[in-house]
Formats: structure tokens, sequence, C-alpha cells
């Protein structure tokens, strides 16, 4: 039995903190046939400074260093949503960033500010030419680039603020981005106090949800084409969410820890007592759901099974996203939320 799913209260708790963050606006765009401007005018692009980070400042990433020697105040973003939830949660508007979906979390007014949106996707190669057009004086790109000499053009351009270590994007921690960024751009305490925003908005969506200890939840998503992955795996992010809601962590997690992908023989590991797959869209579910080995797992046969439709408007589907590799301050209240209202349409043992 799959159940459809509706809008509800919980939906409210988009992050509070982005309706209060600093709509600032930016200069003119370049001339770049790969970017569209915003028209945003003029403004300031960050907030005033602490004082707190001394500069030269040195920024060591696992591809190498770079030197900020003094504040920035153009800002590029490069890679996932994460890197660009994390300046709006410091009030910060980039010069420029890279084409996103229209997340819920996201402030449009903000969005509005930025100088530059390149119609380019973290999925094309990188636009070298339409990032130095913007002139920044630092690329954020925590996550965002994988090769070495991709990285030494980008410091060509400007100083590049990225992980010490290169981190699976489903296993890294959304606070320690916020920080980094925030203590690279002398906003260190505006950064902690988006992160306690969002811990109290994460411990809100949880108390909505009534009491699930000792409860296990599988979460899954059916790709169709490329097949089933596992969301939920042991000491990943997903887990971390759901247990921020109660639950306890599922044993057969372990099993995917190394390769997230569920064949059809391991259809049985996908156990719990609560089950939410995404699918893209009806006709995957329903072809999913005539599968006897499907039919044949407790949740499905006992009514705790939720399938969640990407396509479908206000379904909360982008919350595999979240649960994926963009968990940010912005977008973890609102995914919380959309979590807390699957599990109010089950009844666990």
């Amino acid at each position: 039995m799959s159940i459809a799913l509706s809008p509800t209260r919980r939906r409210a708790l988009t992050a509070i903190a982005s309706a209060t963050l600093l709509a600032l606006m930016g200069c003119g765009a370049p001339d770049d046939p790969a970017a569209e401007s915003t028209d945003a005018g003029s403004g300031a692009h960050l907030p005033a400074p602490e004082g707190d980070t001394e500069y030269p400042l040195t920024l060591t990433t696992w591809a190498g260093e770079s030197v900020l020697e003094e504040r920035p105040e153009r800002v590029a973003v490069l890679g996932f949503s994460p890197n660009v939830d994390a300046l709006e949660a410091i009030g910060a508007t980039p010069v420029y960033a890279l084409s996103d979906e229209d997340w819920e979390w996201r402030d449009r007014g903000w969005e509005s500010g930025i100088e530059v949106v390149d119609t380019a996707t973290r999925k094309d190669p990188i636009n070298f030419e339409g990032i130095a057009a913007a002139d920044p004086d630092l690329i954020v790109a925590t996550n965002g680039v994988h090769d070495e000499a991709d990285f030494a053009k980008l410091t060509d351009i400007a100083p590049v603020l990225d992980n010490e270590e290169q981190i699976p994007g489903d296993r890294i921690d959304w606070r320690e981005t916020q920080r980094l960024i925030g203590r690279t751009l002398d906003l260190g305490e505006a950064a902690e106090e988006a992160i306690a925003r969002a811990e109290q908005e994460i411990d809100a969506a949880a108390e909505e949800v009534g009491d699930v200890s000792g409860s296990t939840i599988t979460i899954a998503y059916d790709y169709t084409e490329t097949g089933m992955d596992y969301y939920t795996v042991t000491d990943g992010t997903a887990e971390e969410i759901v247990g921020r809601l109660g639950f306890a962590p599922n044993p057969l997690a372990e099993h995917f820890v190394d390769d997230a992908g569920v064949s059809d023989e391991q259809i049985a590991l996908l156990d719990a007592d609560m089950l939410v797959v995404f699918y893209n869209n009806a006709a995957d579910r329903d072809a999913r759901e005539e599968m006897d080995l499907f039919q044949a797992l407790p949740p499905v046969e006992e009514g705790r099974y939720v399938s969640v439709l990407s396509d479908q408007a206000d379904s909360g589907g982008n919350a595999t996203w979240v649960l994926r590799r963009g968990a940010s301050a912005l977008s973890l209240p609102w995914a919380m939320g959309a979590i807390a209202d699957w599990v109010d349409e089950v009844e666990l043992p």
C-alpha cells in the first residue's frame, strides 16, 4: 500500500531564519554569454565584519593552499546548494552562482541580489571565463571541485575555499561547512547563530513527531534506470537526520556503506519499522510496487510504507536532495518537517 501525501502545517517549518536575512544586492553583471544578470542594482554584498578573523588568511585545502590577503567583498560560489545556503544563512550575497533548483527553503528576495546566475549547472564544465568576469576575490567551492587542474585554474582567478580533505558529499557535516565559510568571511558569530537557529527549528520539527524511539526507518530512492539507492546508510547524513527525529539506527544500513545500490536480490534489506521510497513519477512507483519481493516487505504488507513522487507538487520530494547532499542550516528544518509529515501517515509497531 502506498500513501498519498498532502501539504500540512509543517511546510511552514521552512527556514525561518532566511526570511529575516538581508536581501543584499550587487553591482551590474559582466557581459558573459553563459550567464544571466539579475539586474539587482548596487549595494553591499557582505554584512559588516565582526573583527575576529585576521588577514592575510591562508586557505588550506585538499588540492593546495591559496592566500586571502584581505577580507573578501565579492564571493563566487561553485558546487552544491549548501554552499549558497551557507551564505544566505549569514546574510552574505554572492556575486556569482550556478543555476539552481527552485528550493522551497530559499528566500527569493535574497536570491534576486545575486549579480550573476550562470546558466550552467554543477554538472557542466566549470565556466572559468564567467567566474573571472564576475571579478570575485574569493571562490567558495566546498565539495564542488574534484580535479586538481581545475582547482589550480580557479586559484589563478581568486583564492579558493574548500575542505582540507576530500569528503563524500553525503558525509559532510553541514555545521562545519557553515563555520568554514563564516570564519573565512569574518562572520563566525553569524555562522554560529545560523547553526543555533537551525538546531532550534530541527528540535521543533522533532517535537511534532510522536515517540518513535526504538523504531527504525529506511529511506531509499528508486531511480528506475540506474536502480534503487539506499539513503539512510550507517553514519551518513540521512541517518543523522532521522536520528534527530528519534529513530534508532537500522542495523541493515551497514550493508550499504560502501555501495548504496540496492539490487533486486537485496530488496529484503529495505526492511524497517517504516519505509519511505522516492520515485520520479507514478509509473515508476507502480512498476516497483508490482514486484512480489517488494510487496513481501513487512512495512509494505503492513501499511508502514510511504511513497513520495518527486514530480508531484508539495510532496516534499526535494527532501531527497537534503538527505543526499543538500543538508544546510536552511534546508534541514524544511526537510525535517517533510519527514515528520510522512511519519504521521503510518502507525509504527
